[in-house]
């Protein structure tokens, strides 16, 4: 339960709140299970507060500094966000649908099984972030730092992630169907056993990324860049490789048949054991792959290959 004295100090206004924090730097304020919802508290210093189960319904928190506070099962649906530094925040389970959360920084926070539902996270740094089993349902991370995060089996159904640095992070488990992932970085990204069905990776940078046992079918990969990643036990029908860069990848025993490899360039890829019956192989440039024991398209010519 809250603390009366300071939840009717933080009621009274943020300037005389913050001047109490900083006369007592030591005290980490108790302000669990309290209703301040659409509270305007823009600037708060909230840092290290004990906010679990609290109502903040539509609040105002626009660059408040809620720096590892307990924001456990807290109700932060709707809430204006932008800016918040959340730097180490614990909010597993807390339900943050629809909250504006642009420009936030929240390294080192857990989201684990967080509602993130239709929020905006544009532009918000993520590095290191825990958001395993969290549900981002068509959110909004457009040029979201999120380097070396883990969201494994989160979900990421209709997400918006262009023009995002993704580095290292886990998406394991994940389901990413129908994300639009144009322009991303996605650099040693761990999608696993994810689900990518409909997903649309345009011009991505997938170098090193693992996609093992993932599902890919349908996904557009028009342009881009799966250098040296790993595609073993993929499903990929009707995805579209066109452009892609896939030297160095590991394709072996896949069913690529009738996908658009056309001007793709598997240079040095592993591809021993495939099925490319009926595959578009048009400018791809096929040299130095390993096709031994490959099913290759009929009238196939791997002289003609660039």
């Amino acid at each position: 339960m809250a603390n009366p004295e300071q939840l009717a100090c933080l009621r009274s206004g943020v300037e005389p709140w913050n001047q109490w924090r900083q006369k007592n730097p030591d005290i980490a304020p108790d302000l669990s299970g309290a209703n301040l919802g659409q509270g305007q508290l823009a600037g708060a210093n909230l840092a290290g507060a004990d906010l679990r189960g609290a109502n903040l319904i539509g609040s105002n928190l626009t660059g408040a500094d809620l720096s590892a506070a307990l924001l456990g099962r807290a109700d932060l649906s709707g809430a204006d966000m932008q800016r918040a530094g959340l730097q180490a925040a614990n909010m597993e389970q807390a339900n943050l649908l629809g909250a504006d959360l642009a420009e936030s920084d929240l390294t080192g926070a857990t989201l684990s099984r967080a509602n993130l539902n239709r929020a905006s996270l544009n532009g918000a740094i993520l590095k290191q972030v825990k958001g395993t089993e969290a549900s981002l349902i068509g959110a909004d991370l457009s040029r979201v730092r999120m380097v070396e995060a883990d969201f494994s089996a989160a979900n990421l159904m209709r997400a918006e992630l262009q023009r995002s640095s993704l580095g290292k992070t886990s998406f394991a488990q994940a389901d990413l169907s129908d994300a639009r992932l144009l322009n991303a970085d996605l650099q040693e990204v761990n999608f696993s056993g994810a689900v990518l069905t409909g997903a649309r990776l345009n011009r991505a940078n997938l170098s090193r990324a693992l996609f093992e046992a993932a599902n890919l079918e349908q996904v557009n990969l028009l342009g881009a860049n799966l250098a040296y990643s790993s595609l073993k036990n993929a499903r990929l029908a009707g995805a579209n490789f066109s452009g892609a860069d896939l030297s160095h990848a590991d394709l072996a025993g896949l069913d690529l048949s009738e996908l658009n490899l056309a001007a793709a360039n598997l240079s040095h890829a592993q591809i021993q054991g495939a099925n490319l019956t009926g595959a578009s192989l048009e400018d791809a440039v096929l040299t130095g792959a390993d096709l031994s024991g490959a099913t290759l398209p009929d009238q196939f010519n791997l002289c003609d290959d660039g």
